[in-house]
């Protein structure tokens, strides 16, 4: 086989490849590729491919209740997380919050 007949049969991979909405690992199984030859194709083509997963996204919007968020009477904001209320004040320092905030919620 000839480098342009070569070219061509990876141009209709590619082609097909993108069609799927198959992962590469799951293309390249099903199709009886190696995938060090589909990226190989899709570099040399300077194709981009955007990795994909197995199942589809769909985004909902969340309401959260208005409670969640409040001012007290002395200007802290409070801010609940689980069962954990934590006050904090205008001069907060943002790092400690940040994993004061992580931490409550790996618990």
């Amino acid at each position: 086989m000839d480098s342009n007949q070569r070219t061509q049969d990876w141009i209709t991979r590619i082609a097909d490849f993108k069609s799927s909405g198959l992962t590469m690992a799951a293309w390249c199984k099903t199709h009886e590729q190696s995938m060090h030859q589909l990226k190989y194709w899709l570099k040399k083509m300077n194709i981009s491919v955007r990795p994909r997963s197995s199942s589809s996204t769909h985004w909902l919007p969340v309401a959260l209740p208005s409670n969640k968020l409040q001012i007290d009477g002395t200007g802290n904001l409070v801010v609940r997380v689980g069962s954990a209320s934590i006050e904090v004040p205008a001069d907060f320092n943002a790092n400690l919050l940040r994993d004061l905030v992580r931490t409550l919620t790996s618990c």
